[in-house]
């Protein structure tokens, strides 16, 4: 009998368990910062409440991806009314609706044969699309109005894009898409919503 095989054995037994464990590490994955409005001044609306809905969900749409992303665009898009508009009349009341936000990725064509081999290629394009509406109206002045905007971003990634590459490219895009909205309703509301802004 070989005296080292029980030595081998126990090493074996030893650091196999570890070498199996290893394989099976998920890569670390990256923090993004939270992507939020707080840090922005109010938006004071001349109405007693402000009600936040949503009419889209992702789960209902077999081809959304929103799992995909760092941060539910669905969610944002609702934050951001939590973010920036006060209630700060006695009367009167407004509505901030999430219409759709709608994440979608297109998986793209690509070459085959000598070609696929020789070049890195496009393999994915990510979709994002999201659309609020705020309608707001106040009977003791008799004003009210309606908002309604909608941003689209799109982005290709190429196909040896590592996992914590491709979640950086979702949070650039949702965040971009965001920072877009904020500056669209920071702009359409006073001018369609002009007598109820305080």
């Amino acid at each position: 009998m070989n005296p080292h095989k029980p030595i081998a054995r126990l090493v074996l037994a030893l650091f196999l368990p570890l070498l199996l464990s290893a394989c099976d590490t998920p890569p670390d994955r990256q923090r993004f910062p939270e992507i939020t409005f707080q840090h922005l001044p109010p938006i004071n609306l001349d109405v007693a409440q402000i009600e936040i809905t949503s009419d889209y969900r992702s789960t209902e749409h077999a081809d959304d991806n929103a799992a995909e992303y760092p941060e539910a665009p669905e969610q944002l898009a609702a934050d951001w009314a939590r973010d920036r508009l006060k209630a700060v009349g006695s009367r009167g009341q407004a509505n901030y609706t999430v219409v759709e936000a709608r994440a979608v990725r297109v998986p793209l064509p690509r070459s085959s044969g000598l070609n696929a081999a020789l070049k890195t290629e496009q393999s994915d394009r990510y979709d994002l699309s999201i659309t609020v509406r705020l309608e707001a109206g106040n009977p003791l002045s008799g004003k009210s109005g309606t908002v309604t905007e909608t941003v689209t971003r799109s982005q290709t990634v190429p196909e040896n894009m590592t996992l914590n590459q491709r979640e950086a490219v979702l949070f650039n895009l949702l965040d971009t898409a965001m920072k877009d909205l904020n500056a669209r309703l920071e702009a359409s509301i006073p001018q369609y919503l002009g007598p109820l802004v305080r």
